[in-house]
């Protein structure tokens, strides 16, 4: 289990766990807010392995955008 807090919407981080194919659920904690950016509380639960494949898929997705 893993949070993160993101400024990415849970629509795009399922398209991403899709794509990616990890074996992972993501549930929305809720909304935060640091230095004026709206950020997404997000639970990531599964294997530690199967976060490790997701967070690697998101990182390289997200790269340079």
């Amino acid at each position: 289990m893993r949070i993160i807090e993101t400024p990415i919407p849970l629509k795009e981080l399922n398209e991403i766990r899709e794509r990616s194919g990890a074996k992972v659920s993501l549930t929305l904690l809720g909304r935060t807010e640091r230095n004026g950016i709206p950020l997404n509380r997000v639970l990531i639960r599964g294997d530690q392995k199967e976060i490790k494949r997701f967070m690697e898929f998101l990182m390289r997705s997200r790269a340079g955008g």
